[in-house]
């Protein structure tokens, strides 16, 4: 009798133990998963605390800048892939990533350049005498559209060579009669900085000083209008292929048709850094200087979060906007810099401190892994719930993560 009362004291005990044991380690593992799902930085890269161009992904997960020494390459683990020198000066803009994996980069020099997906140079452009400061964006075929500091327009193809295809000169520091149609640069050398992008029927968008222009793939000016601020910035183009821009002095917000007729313009409250972005709903998201807003189709305004932005806005397709925020300013030391994510109502869900401010708006990789660089020499790598880059019809600066600059479709 002694001896089974104290194998039962022992099976209890051992239960107790055994459940206790479990308890701990549930507690242990939900916790564990927790962390693992909170947002966090997975790794951060920086070749010098020099400023970093923007991202470009290409498909296989490489991520590709440009910094004072060359470009760089790395994995999705953050690991140094290949280093190319910069053949023609320094390299500002962000690559843009061809289909083939072929990479584009435009030089301060006034040239194009190509690397294979090695980092070996594969092709240069004649100079346009002036400089680069954006990317180019990709036509068909091999196609390049890149304007310089003067908003002059080029268009390039590496299968047809070195020499440029046409342009469309924007400056003449003259003012001669054959710039009348697309005036002159009366502020000077690099004080212009836009982008070309083109709409899903091929036709390219070119936004200098007050206008805007639509031409064709092969040079032809097809429409041009001009509205009422000095400077025109970034272009992007919604899924029936209006045209939305932002231009400053003053600021306003401007939707333009596909026949370039003003549909609306709307006050802003500062210049609007990057390019908006427009969801699958044609939603607009934009950071206006201390403000995220979000406009409906008709820019009758849904929402704004108080916070001080410092890029464009990338979105996910859960709705989620990722960009660059400051912190308030202080009389002890620099602001505070920091990756934000807001909630498509407007809510910050949530901001990681970084290493100096995001330059080009962030890139999503379709497993959700968020990827940015600084002006203080710092490329980075966060996670946050997972969520692929929205398939929308413009999503981020350029439209996409590999920089193309060219919408895919229209409803």
């Amino acid at each position: 009798m002694k001896h089974a009362k104290v194998l039962l004291l022992s099976g209890l005990l051992l239960a107790l133990c055994l459940s206790s044991f479990f308890a701990v380690w549930r507690r242990a593992n939900r916790v564990h998963s927790a962390e693992a799902a909170a947002p966090h930085i997975r790794w951060s890269y920086t070749p010098g605390p020099s400023p970093l161009s923007g991202i470009a992904l290409s498909p296989n997960g490489a991520i590709h800048f440009a910094a004072l020494d060359g470009i760089y390459a790395l994995s999705p683990e953050g690991q140094l892939l290949w280093k190319a020198p910069l053949p023609f000066g320094p390299v500002v803009a962000a690559p843009a990533l061809a289909p083939s994996g072929t990479l584009y980069a435009a030089s301060q020099s006034g040239k194009l350049f190509a690397l294979d997906t090695s980092g070996n140079l594969i092709w240069q452009s004649v100079s346009s005498q002036h400089k680069f400061f954006t990317p180019p964006a990709l036509g068909d075929g091999d196609a390049l559209y890149v304007t310089d500091d003067f908003s002059d327009l080029f268009a390039f193809a590496p299968s047809l060579g070195a020499n440029i295809n046409w342009k469309h000169a924007t400056y003449s520091a003259a003012g001669a009669s054959d710039d009348i149609l697309l005036g002159y640069n009366q502020y000077g050398e690099g004080w212009s900085r836009t982008s070309p992008v083109i709409g899903a029927d091929d036709m390219i968008y070119l936004a200098h000083q007050s206008w805007l222009y639509q031409l064709n793939p092969r040079g032809e000016v097809l429409w041009f209008i001009q509205l009422p601020v000095v400077q025109l910035d970034f272009p992007a183009v919604g899924g029936d292929g209006t045209v939305y821009v932002e231009g400053h002095n003053p600021p306003w917000f401007f939707a333009l048709g596909r026949d370039g007729k003003q549909r609306w313009m709307a006050r802003a409250s500062s210049r609007i850094m990057g390019s908006p972005v427009i969801d699958n709903a044609g939603i607009l998201y934009f950071c206006d200087s201390d403000l995220i807003k979000a406009l409906m189709p008709d820019s009758r305004q849904i929402w704004y979060l108080f916070t001080p932005c410092n890029s464009g806005p990338a979105l996910a397709a859960d709705g989620t906007l990722y960009l660059g925020t400051n912190g308030r300013l202080t009389k002890n030391g620099p602001r505070q810099s920091f990756l934000s994510a807001v909630t498509p109502d407007g809510k910050l869900k949530w901001k990681i401190e970084i290493h100096g401010m995001v330059r080009d708006a962030p890139a999503i990789a379709p497993d959700g892994t968020i990827f940015f660089t600084t002006d203080q020499g710092y490329a980075y790598a966060v996670s946050d719930a997972g969520s692929a880059p929205m398939d929308s019809p413009w999503p981020r600066f350029q439209h996409d993560a590999q920089n193309s600059g060219r919408s895919p479709f229209y409803r």
